[in-house]
C-alpha cells in the first residue's frame, strides 16, 4: 500500500513538474524568445537592423501595423506612415524601423528613422533614397503625437485593435486572448504615460521667454532635453534645444578628441556619440548591443556621401572654388581646416546664430551624463557643456538643407544673403532647389500642405528658431556667391 501511495504522489509530482515545465516554455516562448534582428548587408542593416532598444521601448508589431488603418484621422493624410515622412521600399515596414520578436514580434525605431531621407527632380518624379542624410521630410514629434492620440482614440480598445490586426492577416485563439488581454491594454498605458511625460515639459509656456517651445516640425528634433528630463531624471527648465537633424554620412573618427560632435560638439568621443544616440532611442545600458553599435560607427565612417545629381558648370565651380578658398571656407569645412569640427563661439562676430542650442546642454548635464553608465561596457567620459557651434564638413552639402544648426535658412542662397532670408517659410518639401541649392520651401501650395500637416510651416520669430547670424561671405558680389554655391554642388 505504502508503495503504491509513493508511486502515485511520484506520478502526481512528475504530472505537476512537466506541467509547470509546458507553462514555463509557453511563457518564455510567447513573452522572452529573442530572435535577434541583423543583416550581412551594411545598408541594409543601418535600415532594418536592432540596435537593442524593442525590449524597452518596442511597441507590438501587429499593434503598430494596424494604428494608422484604426486611427486615419490622426494623420496628416493617406498613405498611413508614409503621410509623416517614413520611406517606404516595397517593405512591409519603413526605413528605419526594426522588428525584432521578444516573445512577439515587436517594432522599434533605429538610427536610420532620422537618418534618411528622399529627394525628387520634380512633382511625381521618383525618389532617390539618400542613407546617412538628415531626415529632411520626418515629422519625429508627429510621429509621437499620432502614437498618443491613437492610444486615446476609444477605438484604441482590445475589439478596436485586434479587429484591426485581423484585417491584415489572421491571429490564433491564444495569440488573439494574448492581444485582448495583455498586450493592448499595455501598450495603451505605456503609450498614455509616455504622453504625460513628454507634453508636460514639450507644450509647457516658458515665462523666460513669453512663449512655448516650438514645434519640431519637419526634419527637426529635440534630441537632448528629453535624455535630461527622463534618463538622467534632471529637474525641467525652460531650456531649448529643437535642432535639425544632421547627416552622419562619412564621419570622421576622432583621435584623442580633436573632432567635435554633435551641433554644439558636446562630445569629442565617436563611439560615445553612437552608444549614447542608442540610448537617445530607447536601449538601455543592459539591452544595448555594442557590436551593433559598432557596426553603425563602422558605416557612419565609410558610407559615402551623395553626388550631385544634376548637371553642374565645370568652370562656374572652379571659380567657386577659388571664391572658397579665399573668403577662409575651407579653413572651417575642410579635412585639415585649423577650425575643422572644432567648436566656433557663438559670440564671433559673423557666427552669432540662435543661441538656444548651446545654452540647453549645461555642464550639470554633462556632469551627470559622464556618471550615468559607470561601471558598463559604454561608460561616458566625454560629454561636455560648450559656448559655440560646431563647423562641420559640406559633404553632401546640396542635399541637406535647410541649413544652419536649426534648420533656419532655406537654401544655400539665403545662407550667404542674410538679408533675403525669409521670415517664414515651409520645410518637408523633397524638391531640390537647383538653382539656390536646398529644398523648395516657397512651392504655392505649401501653405495648404502646412495646413494639413503634410509640411511644416517655420516661423524663425518663434524662440529658438532665430536665422540671424553666419554671416561669413555675405558681402560677397552676386556673381562670386553663385559660383560659390555652384562649387558647393561638387561637394
Amino acid at each position: 500500500m505504502r508503495r503504491l501511495e509513493r508511486a502515485t504522489i511520484r506520478k502526481i509530482l512528475g504530472g505537476v513538474l512537466l506541467l509547470a515545465g509546458i507553462v514555463g516554455f509557453f511563457v518564455w516562448y510567447k513573452f522572452f524568445r529573442d530572435v535577434r534582428v541583423s543583416y550581412a548587408d551594411e545598408d541594409e542593416n543601418f535600415k532594418y537592423g536592432s540596435i537593442g532598444n524593442e525590449g524597452n521601448t518596442g511597441i507590438p508589431y501587429l499593434i503598430w501595423r494596424a494604428l494608422p488603418e484604426l486611427c486615419p484621422q490622426h494623420l496628416p493624410g493617406p498613405g498611413g506612415y508614409a503621410s509623416l515622412g517614413l520611406i517606404y521600399e516595397g517593405r512591409e515596414v519603413p526605413i528605419g524601423i526594426s522588428v525584432r520578436t521578444i516573445g512577439f514580434p515587436r517594432a522599434a525605431i533605429n538610427c536610420a528613422f532620422c537618418h534618411a531621407s528622399a529627394v525628387r527632380d520634380g512633382e511625381g518624379a521618383p525618389r532617390r533614397i539618400l542613407l546617412g542624410s538628415d531626415a529632411a521630410q520626418l515629422d519625429v514629434e508627429g510621429y509621437s503625437r499620432f502614437l498618443w492620440a491613437c492610444a486615446a482614440d476609444p477605438r484604441f480598445s482590445p475589439d478596436g485593435v485586434v479587429e484591426a490586426i485581423r484585417r491584415g492577416g489572421e491571429l490564433s485563439w491564444i495569440d488573439e486572448q494574448i492581444y485582448r488581454r495583455i498586450l493592448v491594454p499595455r501598450t495603451r498605458r505605456a503609450l498614455l504615460q509616455q504622453r504625460d511625460e513628454m507634453t508636460a515639459w514639450m507644450d509647457a509656456y516658458l515665462p523666460s521667454v513669453g512663449h512655448r517651445r516650438p514645434r519640431w516640425g519637419r526634419g527637426r528634433i529635440e534630441p537632448f532635453n528629453p535624455v535630461k528630463f527622463g534618463m538622467l531624471n534632471l529637474p525641467v527648465d525652460e531650456t531649448i534645444g529643437v535642432a535639425d537633424m544632421m547627416p552622419i554620412w562619412q564621419m570622421p573618427p576622432s583621435v584623442q578628441g580633436n573632432y567635435a560632435y554633435h551641433w554644439d560638439g558636446l562630445n569629442d568621443s565617436l563611439t560615445e556619440v553612437a552608444n549614447s544616440s542608442a540610448l537617445g532611442d530607447g536601449t538601455t545600458p543592459s539591452s544595448i548591443e555594442p557590436e551593433e553599435i559598432q557596426r553603425i560607427e563602422r558605416w557612419m565612417t565609410r558610407a559615402p556621401a551623395p553626388r550631385y545629381p544634376y548637371a553642374i558648370d565645370g568652370a562656374l565651380a572652379e571659380e567657386g572654388r577659388r571664391v572658397y578658398v579665399k573668403a577662409g571656407c575651407a579653413d572651417c569645412h575642410d579635412v585639415g581646416g585649423s577650425r575643422y569640427r572644432s567648436v566656433i563661439p557663438v559670440d564671433e562676430k559673423e557666427l552669432r546664430t540662435d543661441r538656444f542650442r548651446v545654452e540647453m546642454w549645461t555642464a550639470e548635464a554633462s556632469e551627470v551624463y559622464n556618471r550615468y553608465a559607470e561601471g558598463t561596457a559604454i561608460d561616458f567620459d566625454r560629454f561636455r557643456s560648450t559656448r559655440g557651434y560646431v563647423a562641420t564638413s559640406l559633404d553632401g552639402i546640396w542635399a541637406t538643407g535647410p541649413y544652419l544648426h536649426n534648420g533656419s535658412v532655406p537654401t544655400l542662397w539665403h545662407l550667404l544673403s542674410p538679408s533675403e532670408r525669409p521670415e517664414v517659410f515651409y520645410r518637408g518639401l523633397d524638391v531640390v532647389d537647383r538653382e539656390r541649392v536646398g529644398f523648395l520651401h516657397d512651392a504655392a501650395d505649401a501653405p495648404e500642405l502646412a495646413r494639413k500637416g503634410l509640411i511644416s510651416r517655420y516661423d524663425t520669430r518663434e524662440p529658438g528658431n532665430g536665422n540671424k547670424g553666419h554671416t561669413y561671405g555675405a558681402e560677397l558680389p552676386r556673381d562670386e556667391k553663385m559660383a560659390l554655391i555652384e562649387y558647393m554642388k561638387t561637394r
